[in-house]
């Protein structure tokens, strides 16, 4: 026989057998949240213990950073000189060399020079503005900018102007006669340009930062 007895408020059922999977089959009973707590936990754990995805950066090792740290500070090493301070005997480290090339990461090799022992006593970083932001006008723009011997950098930027240049020059005459030049070529299309000269270089660019640890 099954007796109801009243108890702080609640009914309390006596003599009642719960079948089985009774508290599985509840949605907020004890059991089942305790078996979604276990698989949530074994979710998380299967999801901790997956590798990171590998990234473009994770590709150079340890050696690859110090090949690449040791041509920077001096490009004319040769591949005797590098692999003992790599640690990697000539061939290999030959071969890590062509693969940096190949991959991009090298992207060449030149001679640092000081512009004014060859005239350029002119440094401008210009700000220029266009007339026409379409993709075949910026194009055009860029194609002559990038190809002229005065223009030593060209920057695409965000902000008042549309691209900012390093410009040398001989003199001063010599600078306001090419921007008046890029002025007058509608082809061009530049609207506006804004010079700021340079007047002493307190640090000149000699290569980025190179990490010691793989990022």
């Amino acid at each position: 026989m099954v007796r109801f007895q009243p108890a702080c408020g609640t009914s309390r059922l006596q003599g009642f057998a719960r079948p089985a999977g009774w508290a599985r089959d509840r949605p907020n009973s004890p059991g089942r949240g305790a078996a979604a707590s276990v698989t949530r936990r074994e979710t998380a754990m299967k999801t901790l213990a997956k590798p990171p995805p590998r990234t473009r950066k994770s590709a150079l090792d340890r050696i690859d950073l110090s090949i690449l740290k040791a041509m920077s500070e001096n490009g004319r090493v040769t591949y005797q000189a590098l692999s003992e301070l790599v640690g990697l005997s000539p061939r290999p480290c030959l071969e890590r060399v062509r693969r940096l090339e190949q991959k991009g990461i090298i992207r060449g090799y030149c001679a640092l020079v000081d512009p004014a022992l060859l005239g350029h006593d002119i440094v401008a970083l210009t700000g220029i503005g266009i007339r026409d932001p379409s993709t075949t006008a910026r194009q055009r723009l860029e194609r002559a900018l990038c190809a002229h011997p005065a223009v030593v950098e060209l920057q695409l930027v965000n902000g008042e102007y549309d691209y900012i240049a390093r410009i040398v020059a001989p003199t001063i005459a010599a600078y306001e006669a090419l921007t008046e030049e890029f002025l007058a070529d509608a082809g061009l299309g530049i609207a506006r340009i804004h010079t700021t000269f340079v007047l002493k270089t307190l640090k000149a660019f000699e290569g980025y930062p190179i990490p010691d640890e793989p990022q």
